[in-house]
């Protein structure tokens, strides 16, 4: 039987042997040292390789360096995993964003001389109205009012990159609301024709909504024959049966609602573009408003929370998201606080006084006033406010600009029913003057006309409309005169020379000298009338109960014997009347 062993063999000292050294030189290297755990040997294997793969200029002069980084590698905390991660700061991607800005000009003025591209931006911005936000900084900053610097230069760089990408004309730094967690900054401008007349293609004709009301009232028609139907089923059934009460009939109609004005008329003459970031966050463009938004918006108040698709929960319900709240907002904000100094604006081509009061009430179209002879600042600031005037057209209380009558809808439905049924005309013409004399004429609504000064605004819960301030009394000939609007705090107008402007930046909320308080909610409407048939009745005791069964019990069954003896009886009495007659 062979066995073989592994037994080192020592050399003799005459004789050196290579392979013998090194493996005891291997196992030195491969001590633990009894502090850390670690052993030479692996130490400088993880060292070199690293070495080689990153093959630095100076190795020699950074092998310290490795080693002291690789033993701090090793003994670092298992849970700590972010260490060897870089994480970017927040404001890194933002750089990025604004970089982009910066970058756009730079590759305009790169194909161009500097006075060229100075001359031809100065036209296009005229073209196009883009506004120079930091002159308009530079005025609101002598009446203490305005934004930071850096916001501005943002706000500067944002429209004009806006101007560029949507076909949009008159940009102008609307204000900024405040909102928890995030604010709006919004930019109010105007379609180009082109960019207009296609908004207008694209809205659903009247004609379609003519159709789709008719089969809403066809619908109403039928859910209250339907009704009657089921009453007098169930008056059969009660004749037959038990008396139960009708059912109830809904007797309840929609108002009619206030059609919105169109693209580029009344409310939504203008189109805003808001934005939580400038320069960072995209424009977005804020929807039509409405006339029921308009009037839900001054039954509640709410604070913005930056993000435009957050649900509305408010008492009236109010018919949109956050995006619909700010547009209706901005809406009532522009019709009470938009003013210039009077004579700035003039109607076109009116001559004759009847077109400019009539102009005057329909909203008409406003141009600046070639002939404008500035007022000093010292007018400006006269408290009696009646050197400022609206230029924006008032809101009624249906939420629009202009009236809309709600008999025209009515006559028109009329009319189409007429056509159809031939037979009963006189009949509904009745009707039609039974309703007319109990309801009667429709109030036309009327508000200010344009132009109209301030000294002629109300005023509210014992508050003056407006406040006004000047920049400077040791310089005059560089003071600005500063209106405020006291309605509607956060609301500023600037004016010097042949320059003003219109800014707001506040909470978006009207003032209210009394604690807000949400409107209580309705009674609860009656399902039954309450009668004897739906009341509930005492129960019987027991007594009552023995004597309706006793007096409602069958009479007891005769026995032969006894209805023979009667008749026998009835027999005779029969023969003896007989005899006696």
């Amino acid at each position: 039987m062979d066995y073989s062993y592994n037994i080192e063999e020592i050399p003799t000292n005459d004789k050196p042997c290579i392979e013998h050294d090194i493996r005891r030189a291997k196992q030195f290297l491969l001590k633990h040292s009894p502090e850390s755990g670690d052993n030479l040997y692996d130490h400088l294997s993880e060292l070199l390789a690293k070495i080689l793969s990153e093959k630095p200029k100076n190795a020699v002069d950074l092998f310290e360096v490795y080693s002291r980084r690789l033993k701090e590698e090793r003994y670092k905390t298992q849970t700590d995993h972010l260490r060897d991660v870089y994480v970017p700061p927040v404001q890194y991607e933002n750089a990025k964003k604004l970089i982009e800005l910066f970058q756009v000009l730079n590759i305009i003025s790169e194909t161009r001389n500097e006075e060229d591209q100075m001359e031809e931006d100065e036209e296009i911005e005229k073209k196009n109205g883009i506004p120079n936000t930091m002159d308009l900084l530079f005025y609101f900053e002598q009446t203490g009012v305005g934004l930071p610097r850096g916001e501005m230069i943002l706000l500067n760089l944002a429209i004009r990159k806006l101007a560029s990408k949507v076909p949009i004309k008159n940009l102008r730094f609307w204000g900024k609301i405040l909102g928890n967690p995030k604010n709006y900054y919004v930019v109010e401008a105007e379609f180009v024709e082109d960019e207009l007349q296609r908004r207008l293609e694209q809205t659903t004709p009247v004609n379609e909504i003519k159709e789709e009301e008719k089969i809403e009232e066809v619908k109403d028609e039928r859910d209250m024959e339907m009704n009657k139907e089921i009453s007098d089923e169930t008056e059969e059934e009660t004749k037959l049966h038990l008396v139960f009460p009708p059912l109830p009939v809904n007797t309840w109609k929609m108002p009619t609602e206030v059609p919105p004005e169109q693209i580029g008329t009344g409310v939504n003459t203008k189109v805003y573009f808001v934005c939580n970031n400038p320069g960072i966050d995209d424009w977005y463009e804020l929807p039509p408003v409405t006339p029921q938004q308009i009037i839900i918006s001054r039954q509640i108040v709410r604070y913005f929370t930056g993000h435009l698709k957050t649900k509305m929960h408010t008492f009236p319900p109010f018919p949109g998201t956050e995006e619909n709240y700010l547009r209706a907002e901005i809406a009532r904000i522009s019709a009470a606080t938009d003013i210039s100094p009077i004579g700035y604006y003039t109607f076109t081509g009116l001559d004759e006084e009847e077109e400019i009061d009539e102009e005057m009430e329909e909203g008409g179209t406003l141009t600046e006033n070639v002939h404008y002879d500035p007022l000093p600042v010292k007018d400006l600031v006269d408290p009696s406010m009646s050197n400022w005037c609206h230029h924006t057209p008032y809101i009624l209380k249906q939420g629009r600009t202009v009236w809309w009558d709600p008999r025209e809808k009515e006559e028109e439905v009329e009319v189409e029913e007429e056509e159809e049924e031939e037979e009963e005309e006189e009949e509904e013409k009745d009707e039609e003057k039974d309703e007319e004399t109990k309801r009667g004429d429709a109030i036309k609504e009327t508000g200010p006309p344009l132009l109209s000064p301030l000294s002629e605004d109300a005023i509210l819960e014992s508050v003056f409309p407006w406040t006004t301030r000047q920049s400077s009394f040791v310089q005059l000939d560089t003071a600005v005169a500063l209106v405020r609007s006291n309605i509607w705090p956060g609301a500023y107008a600037f004016a010097v020379d042949r320059r003003f402007a219109n800014v707001y930046i506040g909470w978006g909320h009207k003032y209210n000298a009394y604690n807000y308080n949400p409107p209580s909610m309705p009674p609860v409407q009656d399902q039954y009338k309450i009668g004897p048939e739906i009341m509930e009745i005492r129960d019987p005791t027991f007594e009552e109960e023995e004597a309706y069964r006793i007096a409602h019990l069958p009479p007891p069954p005769l026995f032969i014997g006894e209805g023979e003896e009667e008749f026998v009886e009835e027999e005779e009495e029969e023969e003896d009347d007989e005899e006696d007659e």
